[in-house]
């Protein structure tokens, strides 16, 4: 069996022998090159090491400006740099830390006039641009091969990119201070994205398409079901639709924080799972399951302070989650970005004691 057909399974409530075991987040290089001076080996991969799955992206998602902004460094300190991105946002980073934004600074779109300069980089006329190479023939085959698990990702997806492209104040406010705005942007976006997304569903086998959001705190989401329900319905539908046409199983939600009061609002649009279901905020895949029932897939659940403290806290975690593993619908993971505090007998550990869980 491989990781594909353990991930199809265990999304489907089907028996598997074992469980793929992956990450939801990017590895940051400076953690990468700590662990290679303990106990990784010099020059390898520890998804290959660890030997463990992976989650292959399949492109074509992104709501990507045409041109791309420069991206510029703008200034630069000891240990951190700001850099335009390519969405024209300014963002400050470690600099052994790039992965991971540490503030933005300045945004593209301040105004009407902003917006309607900014419009002109999302034509949906640029697909072929956007998409790179991911429909050609040797990399169509390559997905539809793959024994790994297939994923389609949105990103930055709407909130994420109201939040890059106007500031979080700005964005937030434009709800109640310019709704038009807000509409007409998420329509844009969401045209952007429904200009490939058929060429795709229609040569690619996807396993999950998630939407990369981020659209809630440790208190609780940013916006609140209302408005979640009028903003994101309308523009959202046609995707949502053709991945159901596609017969896509998994739909997730991509969202740190705690934002269980949008759950049955997004599962009403059609989404049946959310990830990393990140513990710190309060966020429990058991109550996640006894509450939604298990038409609500997820992954994640591991804590992030449980591998900050060790093997004893990992097994804790690990413990806990067994009912709903050997229930179905639910992958364990890390919650969150692995930090760069980590040793990496800590990880290890974790990757080795999810590997040597048997479900047969």
């Amino acid at each position: 069996m491989t990781n594909r057909e353990r991930f199809q399974r265990i999304m489907r409530y089907q028996p598997v022998d074992r469980l793929p075991v992956f990450d939801l987040e990017p590895l940051e290089q400076a953690t990468l090159q700590r662990w290679q001076k303990e106990d990784l080996p010099s020059g390898s991969s520890h998804i290959e090491f660890l030997q463990m799955s992976r989650l292959i992206p399949a492109g074509g998602g992104q709501v990507q400006p045409i041109p791309k902004f420069a991206e510029t460094i703008v200034s630069e300190e000891v240990d951190y740099y700001s850099q335009i991105t390519g969405l024209g946002a300014t963002v400050r980073r470690r600099r052994d830390a790039p992965h991971t934004f540490y503030g933005h600074t300045d945004f593209p779109i301040k105004s009407r006039d902003d917006w309607a300069k900014y419009k002109t980089r999302l034509d949906p006329a640029d697909s072929a641009q956007r998409l790179g190479n991911t429909l050609d023939p040797a990399n169509v085959k390559r997905l539809n091969a793959s024994t790994d698990p297939v994923g389609l990702e949105f990103f930055p997806y709407l909130f994420r990119f109201g939040f890059y492209t106007m500031g979080m104040e700005g964005f937030l406010t434009a709800f109640y201070d310019d709704e038009d705005l807000i509409h007409e942007m998420f329509a844009q976006a969401s045209k952007v994205l429904m200009a490939n997304l058929p060429a795709v569903l229609e040569q690619i086998s996807i396993d999950v398409a998630y939407f990369g959001e981020d659209l809630a705190g440790k208190n609780g989401p940013l916006v609140s079901p209302a408005i979640y329900d009028k903003f994101w319905g309308p523009h959202q539908k046609p995707l949502l639709k053709a991945l159901k046409d596609a017969k896509v199983p998994v739909i997730c939600m991509w969202s740190a924080g705690r934002f269980e009061q949008l759950i049955p609002t997004m599962m009403d649009h059609g989404f049946n799972c959310t990830w990393p279901v990140e513990r710190q905020p309060g966020m429990n895949p058991l109550k996640l399951r006894q509450e939604f029932g298990p038409g609500l897939r997820l992954a994640g659940g591991i804590s992030l302070q449980a591998l900050i403290e060790g093997p004893a806290a990992i097994d804790r975690d690990i413990e806990e989650l067994m009912p709903l593993i050997k229930e179905g619908g639910f992958i364990p993971t890390l919650d969150d970005m692995v930090p760069l505090e980590c040793p990496f007998s800590h990880y290890r550990h974790m990757i080795e004691r999810l590997r040597a869980i048997r479900l047969e």
